[in-house]
């Protein structure tokens, strides 16, 4: 025989819709207008708050039994807080405040069963596993959505800050440079190789400057790193110009016997790019001169 021992939550959502929602925007506001003023507005948290309110008495109403209903990351419910979740962890929003929102749903609803069903035990305690048990999920629902969201940014943010560690400058038709800065790993090597290949190949470039004066670090590793590089781009049939390896690095790579044997080197940017010039038919005009 099918029951109907939630009902109470259904009916006490819709009859009290509205001091619930009262309730929870207090305590919500209470917090949030000191810790986030310019992020969330007050009407904002009222739509949400009465949007979230009608989606669980819905939940509740269509559900049947004493169990407590399975609010699934892909129910309209889950769907629901997700979204809210990923929209207050794009704003900056911490995720324990985001758990809070719903923390404090719960609290609210709490108070207002045990005043609803105070001289029915039995059913006050139903109903009272029942509201944890979903108002608890959607909490876990929210983390996990801020924390796959914050993911996302961060991974976003990352791709956009190693392509502009990485640029691509076309200096002359079929000349192209890649300026390196910073560390070389394993990470950045295989993302320089791939941007200057592609680069090599849209350009049709016939002449490729690698700068390396901002890698603090020039050793095997790198060194390693760089050749590879230097050997795809070849068979692409663009020569190789290495330009600001310090007086140092030389040394380093000196002793312990790395050699660009492939690699035009030449101490500065200017001369390297005077080289490239020379290779691809082209010359430099002094500033004031005439041209040829």
């Amino acid at each position: 025989m099918t029951t109907h021992s939630l009902a109470p939550i259904k009916t006490l959502l819709d009859l009290n819709h509205a001091s619930i929602s009262e309730e929870w925007l207090t305590e919500i506001m209470r917090v949030w207008a000191q810790q986030y003023p310019n992020l969330v507005t007050e009407n904002e948290l009222r739509r949400q708050i009465d949007t979230l309110i009608r989606e669980l008495a819905y939940t509740f109403a269509s559900h049947e039994g004493d169990a407590p209903p399975n609010v699934t990351a892909d129910s309209v419910l889950g769907l629901f807080a997700k979204e809210l979740s990923i929209e207050r962890a794009k704003k900056g929003i911490k995720p324990v405040d985001t758990a809070q929102y719903i923390i404090t749903l719960k609290n609210v609803l709490t108070q207002h069963l045990v005043k609803t069903l105070s001289e029915s035990t039995n059913d006050l305690s139903v109903c009272l596993r029942a509201v944890d048990d979903v108002l608890d999920r959607l909490s876990l629902l929210t983390f996990e959505a801020y924390v796959e969201a914050r993911e996302r940014v961060i991974s976003q943010q990352s791709l956009s800050l190693m392509e502009l560690s990485t640029p691509v400058i076309l200096l002359w038709n079929n000349v192209i440079m890649l300026p390196l800065v910073g560390v070389i790993d394993t990470i950045r090597a295989r993302q320089f190789t791939e941007r200057m290949l592609e680069a090599i190949s849209n350009h049709e470039a016939s002449v490729t400057i690698i700068d390396v004066t901002g890698v603090p670090v020039f050793d095997t590793s790198v060194a390693r790193h760089i050749m590879k590089a230097v050997d795809a781009a070849q068979l692409l049939g663009s020569r190789i110009i290495m330009t600001g390896i310090s007086p140092e690095a030389a040394q380093t790579l000196t002793k312990l016997g790395v050699s660009f044997a492939n690699v035009i080197s030449r101490a500065t940017l200017r001369a390297g790019f005077a080289e490239a010039l020379q290779i691809v038919g082209r010359r430099i005009v002094p500033i004031g001169g005439d041209r040829p």
